[in-house]
């Protein structure tokens, strides 16, 4: 494995994407539990899932993006610390 190999930044924009796949996955399972078991906490069912799969994804979104967001932080750290000037070579 190259050493420079994980120096790459992430794209925010594509992990916001990403990062609302498994929300909408894991509220879409939980609406199927929900209408299976005819559970809802609300007169209006659709209004109860549409929000609840908004919310899902809007956390997926934010979660993935603080993530890649920290670990860009960190890449830009390393790039500072490993470009520093070398010392002077020994003669």
């Amino acid at each position: 494995m190259k050493p420079n190999s994980g120096s790459r930044k992430c794209d925010l924009e594509s992990l916001a994407y990403v990062g609302a796949l498994p929300g909408v996955l894991v509220a879409g399972t939980h609406q199927m539990y929900s209408i299976y078991m005819g559970d809802f906490h609300s007169d209006d069912p659709f209004t109860h899932m549409m929000v609840e799969l908004f919310g899902a994804a809007l956390g997926g979104s934010l979660l993935f993006c603080a993530v890649g967001w920290i670990r860009n932080q960190n890449v830009a750290k390393q790039e500072r610390t490993s470009h520093k000037a070398p010392s002077k070579p020994e003669t």
